[in-house]
Parts: C-alpha cells; structure tokens; sequence
C-alpha cells in the first residue's frame, strides 16, 4: 500500500478512535474482545444474510470443516473471534462443525507443509508468504465475489497476488509494531520518550535504577525476537536507504554490513547492563506482557495488538491501570521506519472437499460483523470495503504519525530466504544467552542466504 493511501485510511481512523473497548475481552456480539458490531455491510454480505433462511433449510447436513492458524490464542479477542464465526456459520450449515486446527507459532507452517503433502491440509487456512502458491496448494479466488470486497490495494497486495491471480484474501494492513512503554512510570521517572540509540540506552539505565526491569522479553516463543531484530534492522537499513533490501538481494550489501553489526552490538550492550528480564529466553510472550502489565517493566517490543492485549492483562491480573505510549526502534542517528504489511490472509485448499462450503465460511470470517472488531484488537487496517476498524486508544495515534513519516514498507525478510531470517535469528537469542557478538557470527547468516536466495519470492 503506499504512504498516501496509508496515511489516508490512517487519518479516517484517527475520527472514530473514540469507541470503548475495541479489543478489552468483552464478548457480546462482535467478534473479538469489543464486543460491538460494526454495522456497515456490503450487498455481497447482505445478498448472504438475506438468504440465510433458505440456506438453513436446504443446508442441514452434519459435516465439519477444518480451518488452520498460528495465531489463534486464549487472547479474548481471538477467543470471541472464533466464537463469532461458529455462530455466523450455524446461521447457514446449523449442523456444521467448525475444527479449529491451530498450533501456535512458526511450527505451524512445518505442519501445514507436510499436511498439504499428505493431502490432510485444512479446508480453509490461514496463512503467510507465497510458498503456497507456487505448490498449487490455494484455490484460485480471482473471480469469486469475495474480491468485489477488497479495496484496491487488497486486490493488488503482494501477499495474495501470484502470476497476475488471487490465491486468497488480505484480512489486515498492520503497521509492524514498536516499543510500547508504560507512560505514568516514564512521567513519575522524569522520562521522554528516546529518539536516539544513546537515549533508547539512557532511559533503560534510569529504569533499571528505579528497580524496574527495562524492558520485558519472552523470548522462548522465538518470533519475538525475530520482530525485535528485524524492527532495529528496519531503521538502521532501511531509513536512509530504501533500496537496502534489494541491494542484499543482489549481494551488494553483505551480512557483516556495519548497520547489521550494530544492531547486535545493540543487543549484546543491553544483555551485559541487565536490561531485559533474566529469564528472558524462559518465558514466553504472554508471561512477557504480564510483566510489563504489572507494572514490573518499563517497555515492551512487540505488535500494534499491544493497546488491547495490555488492557485485558491488567483487567485479568488486577494490576493498576496506565496509559500506554509508544516509540519506534531507531538507528544511532535517530531515523526510524514503521513497515506497513499485511498480518495475515486466509486461502481455501486447492483439494478440499467443501468446496461451497469453504466459500461461504471465509464470507463469514471475512464479514463486517466478525472481522472490523478482530481486526481492531489487531491494531490493524481492513482491506475489505465495507469492514470499518475502530481503536478506543490514543496510542494508536502516536502509532499513526511514526506511519506517516515512514516511506518504505517492506521488510529485511521480504529480501531473504527463510534460512537466514532464522539464523539472524539464533544469533539473537545467542547474544541474550550471554554469548559474546563477534562480526564472524554473522557468516552463518551469509552461507544460508547462499545457499537459498532462488527460495526468495521478491515483492513487486
């Protein structure tokens, strides 16, 4: 999407950002932890629900189908996500059985690579990357009247488009996240927000001092910290050159650049100063968000789902209430980049067999009804024309102006194989560990990206 259509969407946001609890873990009849319907519909939609009554009667069949995620946690807005969906599907197949195939986090895509082998994959999954198409895997969309619905940049984005067809739907346009603090603590600390590395490290030392732990790292669920690299990697590579990616695409720029170092001389410097917890590799990212909810930690670097999923946690631990701030990673000289990207996109399975009945259930996740509330605990941008987003939280107008000034939205690993995504990394939680950085470290990440760049599917 580019800046101006970001910007634009953005700004509209900013009008309706005073709806109540748009993510807090309320149920009642949305989708996620809102609770509140969003009440637009598009005659797509409307042509469903009028004949949801004659879909009851000649649709009485017991089945189950399956649907595959990563993400689909106890969170209450997911919770109430999912829960929305049943109740929208019953409305036309009272007898289905939706099965909810879900295995959290990156081990996911391993299981649905090998389910699609076996011929066990999911009716309706979601998903990432390209890999899919390319392995036949997706029902080709492009003439179904699902994508009537998307806007413009829904039907063009990069994450569904192979070969001029749509081999799924784009649910959200997510800014890529930051570091969100507690903004009483900084205020009672005397604290601004860092716009430099220096600052960024100053601020962790009065924390720390204040007996605070700095910042909260749930490392164990190891995408974390590939989104904390990959986030200081934006700024320093990106920020003053747009062009940085395909420069390492095409090997004019190596792994052992001095903007990559720094990056881990960055982790290493506030490993050894005692910066984050000392269980930081233990724990996972929701024990890491209790912490800074509590009130224990001074900041967190995680999504835009943080305003919402930071709301419910106080609400559940019973710890005091603080007003949320943010701030992007940023590079020695204090240029910063917020990407804008797509958080995620559902596909039917190429072979299954619920053919029109996997169609009707992805307009029911896709629906005005179910998906605006999931999408605003998201902290994301719809890419459907009649499913508004509403944020209850100011935070997400800091969020806002950072978008704004950035002018690039694609990401290191859009520019790399897997493999060197991974061994990056490995060499992440390395450094946390207590090993040492060393520039040789970084050789591992070279030969991965060697061995495989073909694997690459570069962004258009």
């Amino acid at each position: 999407m580019k800046k101006k259509a970001i910007s634009s969407l953005l700004a509209v946001l900013c009008v309706i950002f005073v709806l109540a609890a748009c993510s807090n873990g309320n149920s009642g009849n949305a989708s996620n932890g809102s609770g509140t319907p969003v009440n637009s519909e598009s005659a797509t939609v409307e042509a469903d629900h009028t004949g949801e009554d004659d879909a009851a009667a000649s649709n009485d069949e017991e089945f189950t189908i399956r649907v595959g995620s990563w993400f689909l946690d106890d969170r209450p807005y997911q919770q109430a996500y999912m829960k929305a969906v049943e109740e929208g599907y019953k409305k036309l197949y009272p007898n289905a059985k939706i099965q909810w195939d879900i295995t959290l986090g990156a081990t996911y895509f391993d299981k649905l690579k090998a389910q699609f082998a076996s011929d066990s994959a999911p009716d309706v999954t979601f998903f990432q990357k390209k890999d899919w198409f390319k392995a036949g895997n997706f029902m080709d969309l492009t003439n179904e009247p699902i994508v009537s619905r998307l806007t413009d940049a829904g039907k063009k984005s990069p994450a569904v488009l192979y070969e001029g067809k749509l081999f799924g739907v784009p649910l959200g346009s997510t800014p890529a996240g930051g570091v969100w603090y507690n903004m009483d603590l900084f205020n009672e600390l005397g604290l601004k927000p860092p716009t430099t590395v220096q600052e960024f490290m100053d601020v962790c030392e009065k924390l720390k001092a204040a007996g605070k732990t700095p910042i909260a790292l749930g490392f164990k669920d190891v995408w974390t910290a590939q989104l904390f690299m990959s986030l200081w990697l934006q700024s320093y590579g990106f920020a003053s050159d747009t062009d940085y990616g395909m420069k390492m695409y095409n090997g004019e720029i190596n792994f052992d650049d001095p903007a990559i170092q720094a990056v881990f001389k960055n982790f290493q410097t506030m490993q050894e100063k005692g910066y984050f917890n000392k269980n930081a590799l233990s724990i996972d990212w929701p024990a890491s968000a209790q912490l800074f909810a509590s009130g224990d930690a001074g900041m967190i670097v995680q999504g835009p789902y943080m305003p919402g999923t930071n709301k419910d946690n106080i609400q559940k631990g019973g710890f005091k209430p603080f007003q949320l701030g943010y701030f992007p990673l940023m590079d020695d000289k204090g240029n910063t980049q917020v990407p804008v990207g797509t958080n995620a996109s559902l596909a039917i399975n190429a072979k299954t067999k619920l053919v029109p009945e996997s169609k009707a259930l992805l307009d029911v996740m896709t629906s005005s009804e179910v998906l605006g509330s999931w999408l605003a605990g998201e902290g994301a941008l719809s890419y459907f024309t009649d499913v508004q987003v509403k944020f209850d939280d100011p935070v997400m107008d800091t969020l806002k102006q950072y978008v704004d000034k950035s002018s690039f939205s694609n990401r290191i690993e859009d520019f790399i194989p897997t493999s060197a995504t991974t061994a990056m990394t490995d060499l992440v939680t390395k450094v946390i560990s207590g090993a040492p950085f060393h520039p040789s470290d970084l050789k591992a990440v070279q030969d991965a990206f060697e061995k495989d760049k073909a694997t690459v599917v570069l962004p258009y």
